[in-house]
């Protein structure tokens, strides 16, 4: 039976290892055609197709991950993999997590066939811009490491759809997240990587 691998430190390393496996990535069956015209499936690019991976997995589950897989993401460092975490930890919220009901963002109904996303972050670079409005007019908001919308909803919005954080925002500022007041709200889902 395999087992888990040893550990790895980032200390370890001086410089970024380069694996076998870099470009190594889990993938879903292949996603339904599009109606969206401007897809970027239907992108005539050719470098960008070379590199575009429509249907790489977006979200990890209970069900998605063995022991191969566990060992061959200890190489990476979070948000890219597990370096320097336990496999009983990890795979005890992992285990948490159960398989979604669509692997893929859906289109609203009625709409043109294209999914509108927008990814707000957190560096201010927002500051002023008006674009509020705009960014609450996408299908689906994704905000990154505990974003400050309170008070700045007319740069921002103030829709989330999905909160994603990785462990060390979250770990490394607790005081900021509560002197912010971040809030998700009800129809916001909330993501660790």
């Amino acid at each position: 039976a395999e087992t888990p691998m040893p550990l790895l430190y980032r200390r370890n390393f001086t410089k970024a290892p380069q694996w076998d496996f870099d470009d190594v990535y889990n993938q879903d069956a292949p996603p339904r055609p599009t109606t969206c015209a401007q897809s970027l499936r239907n992108s005539k690019d050719e470098n960008f197709k070379k590199a575009f991976l429509p249907n790489i997995r977006l979200f990890l589950h209970k069900d998605n991950i063995n022991m191969s897989e566990w060992n061959r993401l200890s190489h990476f460092n979070n948000p890219f993999g597990f370096m320097e975490c336990k496999y009983d930890e990890v795979m005890a919220s992992v285990k948490l997590i159960p398989k979604p009901k669509e692997p893929l963002l859906l289109p609203k109904p009625g709409a043109d066939g294209c999914i509108h996303c927008a990814v707000v972050g957190t560096a201010g670079i927002l500051n002023g811009s008006k674009v509020g409005a705009e960014i609450d007019a996408h299908d689906y908001v994704f905000r990154m490491n505990g974003a400050v919308i309170k008070g700045y909803e007319e740069d921002v919005g103030n829709r989330t759809s999905v909160y994603v954080h990785t462990e060390h925002s979250i770990a490394a500022s607790p005081y900021f997240f509560g002197k912010a007041n971040i809030e998700t709200g009800n129809s916001s889902h909330c993501f660790i990587i």
